[in-house]
């Protein structure tokens, strides 16, 4: 008789955002160790050693970051704009 094998799943959630200087990045939250303001209209993301700029308030981002909803009517604002948001993306993989 073949062993029960338990494979535990393991879900990463990714929220992309537009960097500074250009480009987008994912960042798993999850990881973040601390969030800093910076000049203009950027805000650091730190993790693992690692500083990454990206666009946004700091209030954003931190919402963002916690899976908050942005305020009501401000995706439809942004995209009037011609700007759009990124929804967070969610990749599975399975665990030992």
């Amino acid at each position: 008789m073949a062993a029960a094998h338990c494979a535990e799943a393991w879900v990463a959630r990714l929220v992309v955002m537009r960097k500074g200087g250009g480009g987008k990045v994912a960042i798993n939250p999850d990881l973040v160790t601390h969030v800093r303001s910076a000049a203009g209209a950027f805000t650091d993301i730190f993790f693992d050693g690692v500083q990454v700029a990206v666009e946004g308030t700091f209030e954003e981002v931190v919402a963002r970051l916690s899976g908050k909803d942005p305020k009501p009517g401000e995706n439809e604002r942004r995209e009037e704009e011609g700007e759009r948001r990124d929804p967070g993306l969610v990749f599975g993989r399975v665990g030992r």
